[in-house]
């Protein structure tokens, strides 16, 4: 399935806490994008969630899954966390280029794949947007 389990469950208001802190993330990420780029592609994996455990987008399935719960509709909120995973995924792997660009003969600078995780970062936002009115969260 779309999620996968690690550890311990969370209870539903732990998984609220962590879904705020993780839209915080890709907020962050996105405000600050040109300045964590120049951290290189590990440092935007970081605040991905997938590099690390700093992020609050580590460990976002379990977080959604726990909250799926709640979804009235759980077809769109299954579809909208698969979304945020996606984006997540698509992101670390450009991300995980522009690093190995840096270190090739490539043709691509790092910049390309940078620019095509942005990409992926604003949809993240915006999946984590639907995900939350899904479930009546606030952030």
């Amino acid at each position: 399935g779309a999620f996968k389990e690690q550890g311990t469950a969370l209870t539903q208001e732990q998984a609220e806490v962590r879904l705020r802190e993780a839209r915080k993330s890709a907020a962050e990420l996105l405000e600050r994008y040109d300045e964590i780029c120049e951290g290189g592609g590990d440092n935007v994996r970081r605040y991905l969630g997938t590099v690390g455990i700093t992020s609050g987008l580590y460990g976002i399935s379990k977080v959604m899954k726990t909250l799926s719960e709640r979804a009235d509709d759980i077809v769109e909120y299954t579809e909208t966390a698969q979304e945020v995973e996606k984006c997540i995924q698509q992101a670390d792997g450009s991300a995980y280029m522009a690093i190995f660009v840096t270190t090739s003969t490539s043709y691509d600078p790092p910049s390309k794949y940078f620019g095509e995780a942005k990409v992926e970062v604003k949809r993240l936002g915006k999946a984590l947007d639907d995900l939350a009115a899904l479930i009546d969260l606030k952030y």
